[in-house]
């Protein structure tokens, strides 16, 4: 499962925060799809599954947002402060 934690946080770097949040519920799906029984469906038979596929999924968008944040600080509505520091 961590590998899917690892992409996520290089779309963070690359694209910021709205793509990266976007990668990280994609992923939980192809982790949903690929790794758990039954196989190749979306379905998830045992509910313990479920509860790892959430814990991921909240740890990806957490992990997502924070990384977007330190790589792209301008993406914050109404700061202007920081912007005004740059133009300077």
């Amino acid at each position: 499962m961590f590998f899917y934690l690892l992409p996520t946080a290089f779309v963070a770097i690359l694209y910021g925060s709205v793509v990266s949040m976007l990668f990280a519920v994609a992923a939980t799906f192809a982790a949903a799809f690929f790794l758990y029984d039954p196989i190749f469906s979306f379905y998830v038979s045992n509910p313990r599954e479920v509860g790892e596929l959430i814990l991921f999924a909240g740890t990806a968008l957490i992990g997502a947002k924070c990384t977007a944040e330190l790589t792209h600080p301008l993406e914050r509505p109404g700061d202007t402060t920081t912007a005004k520091l740059l133009r300077k």
